[in-house]
């Protein structure tokens, strides 16, 4: 039997979403490196736009230098949902003890399937749904944006 206690099984899964949001996060830091050189300089493009003079000829052009951030918005994802199924049998509920020092808590045992090899039980499965969802620029990107962009004009 692969016996586990149902909360550390919780613990695991809620430590597998944070591993996730984590990697998400570390993307958005990642992402934010593509608009600025090694100096903190902002990584510009060059573009002929037409002069703003009205009295100017329309064909007389003016080159800008517009920082990528402005152009390229980033994708922010987090994870909005997380579903998981699984069959599990349910086993004893023993009284744990988890400091030492407090009135021991209940907890239950649930059997995963699992083990036994070839011939034992066959592996446990577990159906996993994570939606993920676009999320809003944080405020300091949005910011440096709004200030990237007022440089500009």
């Amino acid at each position: 039997m692969a016996q586990q206690r149902f909360d550390q099984l919780l613990q695991a899964i809620h430590n597998a979403v944070l591993k996730a949001q984590e990697l998400t996060e570390e993307q958005h830091i990642h992402q934010l490196g593509k608009y600025f050189d090694d100096d903190g300089k902002p990584i510009t493009q060059e573009l002929q736009v037409p002069t703003l003079d009205p009295d100017d000829d329309p064909d007389n052009m003016v080159t800008i230098k517009v920082p990528l951030m402005s152009l390229l918005p980033p994708s922010a994802i987090k994870i909005k949902e997380l579903k998981v199924s699984f069959k599990a049998a349910l086993g004893k509920i023993k009284l744990v003890d988890k400091d030492g020092d407090g009135p021991q808590a209940p907890s239950l045992d649930i059997d995963t399937g699992g083990g036994g090899g070839m011939f034992g039980k066959s592996q446990s499965t577990a159906d996993i749904d994570i939606t993920f969802e676009a999320g809003d620029p944080s405020e300091s990107f949005l910011r440096i944006n709004d200030y990237l962009i007022k440089s500009v004009v």
